[in-house]
């Protein structure tokens, strides 16, 4: 027996379906101009740019783990921050953040001193301050952060890892024991007058992988870890208005938390949802499996260095990764500390060497059937109050060029902007401009200065 569908409902669904794919094409796609401004000495990396006050503009270089500021037409630079301190502050070992603050001001997280510096907005090192939570400044790489409407700091909390029951791991044979990382993480937020740190969302980090570790019948410790290549991801940023944007993987619609306190939710943005047929998700065992095997021979039988590039392949990288420590117990024995994005630890019981990981992946039925909306790191906020989203996919893109959704604090997607090939964003200036960097013909890394064209926003 078929049910009469009746003709006013299919009249309202074509309606609506007609629309929903008017206000699609309806958006507008933006170019960039061509470049006013350019680098011809490389940087060893470009871990952030902020825009100074007359033009300049401050570098985050995080391989050289130097902060160098460049005047307007990007001929002089001067290194504000150097890798070793001569009279001044000292970069520190290892790379950190520029955050946003108030006022163009930005925020470097001193990761020796677990404070932060306060770079004023013509480039000076104004004072240093103190982080409500210290500890938590050594998780601030692994996701961007930022500072709302009143000031304070906003941050993705450490991940957590589960604590498993080590006591019987010594003896032969006994079953694997499993250490599941988070898949979610907290959103902080920090007071610096109070101290008082509260978490004001969560997001998702990663899903599907699972590490177990056991004994065989010998008594040699095994690592076997089980990965899924496709992850589904949230992220999220602060919008330069303060308003805090959380943007959902699994249905890409964004939800708020606004300067005054209130909460809403956007409508799902439109997306080109691509389906994976199984040989789809073969391919991606495979590229993910060739992926490992060139991590392993790279590793040369470094159990540390193939669990921290684990890490990155399993999608738990986001900057901070799996760390593990090794150090002697007091017994004479060894004893092993791992930990996810500079987050929780897993502690292990002296005497053991940790082993090489066995890395397996999921079946292809564990696999989604479409691939996520984003992935890890797709969100950025411009000087302008807009968001500027990167999806997996996109039909504007013509030869593979990046082409970010751009949502204003209303979650209105009102453009989308293509960039030149090879180029990736670095930061923003006001009224529309983008800085972008790409790679040289050698190993350095090159920045400009650009604009998007035919926008609305005001005159810089």
């Amino acid at each position: 027996m078929h049910s009469r569908i009746p003709f006013s409902l299919l009249v309202a669904v074509s309606m609506t379906a007609s629309a929903t794919m008017a206000a699609q094409a309806v958006v507008p796609i933006r170019e960039l101009s061509a470049a006013d401004a350019k680098t011809s000495e490389q940087f060893g990396s470009i871990f952030g740019v902020r825009q100074l006050a007359g033009g300049k503009v401050l570098v985050n270089d995080g391989t050289r783990r130097q902060l160098v500021v460049l005047d307007a037409n990007f001929l002089r630079r001067t290194v504000l921050v150097d890798s070793v301190a001569e009279g001044g502050q000292s970069y520190g070992p290892r790379a950190a953040p520029l955050i946003p603050y108030l006022a163009d001001s930005s925020l470097f997280v001193d990761g020796a001193s677990l404070s932060l510096l306060v770079i004023d907005p013509n480039g000076k090192i104004a004072h240093v301050m103190s982080a409500p939570k210290p500890s938590d400044l050594r998780s601030l790489a692994s996701s961007a952060s930022g500072v709302d409407a009143q000031g304070n700091l906003i941050y993705r909390g450490a991940l957590s890892i589960g604590q498993p029951k080590f006591s019987n791991m010594g003896q032969p044979g006994q079953a694997p024991t499993a250490i599941q990382p988070a898949d979610s993480a907290d959103v902080l937020r920090a007071n610096f007058d109070t101290r008082v740190v509260d978490t004001i969302g969560k997001v998702k980090v990663q899903s599907g992988t699972v590490a177990k570790m056991g004994t065989d019948a010998n008594g040699k410790m095994s690592l076997n870890v089980t990965i899924n290549p496709l992850i589904t991801v949230d992220e999220w940023s602060v919008l330069s208005d303060g308003t805090v944007a959380f943007i959902r993987g699994h249905d890409y619609h964004i939800d708020w938390i606004h300067p005054d306190g209130k909460k809403s939710s956007s409508e799902k943005l439109p997306f080109d949802w691509k389906r994976l047929t199984d040989q789809d998700k073969q391919a991606l065992i495979d590229s993910a499996r060739a992926a490992q095997d060139a991590a392993a021979a790279a590793s040369k039988g470094d159990p540390m260095k193939a669990l921290n590039d684990l890490a990155t392949a399993a999608g738990m990288g986001g900057g901070g990764g799996m760390s593990v420590e090794i150090h002697r117990d007091g017994g004479g024995g060894v004893a092993v500390a791992a930990g996810v994005g500079g987050g929780g630890r897993v502690g292990m019981p002296g005497g053991f060497t940790m082993p090489v990981p066995h890395i397996d992946f999921v079946s292809i039925k564990e696999i989604a059937d479409y691939y996520p909306a984003i992935r890890q790191g797709a969100a950025k906020a411009d000087l302008d109050g807009n968001l500027w989203i990167l999806p997996t996919t996109s039909a504007q893109s013509k030869h593979g060029e990046l082409v970010y959704d751009v949502v204003n604090n209303k979650g209105e997607l009102f453009e989308r902007v293509r960039l030149p090939d090879g180029r990736s964003i670095a930061g923003f200036g006001h009224s529309g401009v983008v800085y972008l960097m790409y790679r040289d013909e050698t190993t350095g890394w090159l920045l400009e200065r650009t604009k998007v064209l035919n926008n609305a926003r005001a005159t810089y």
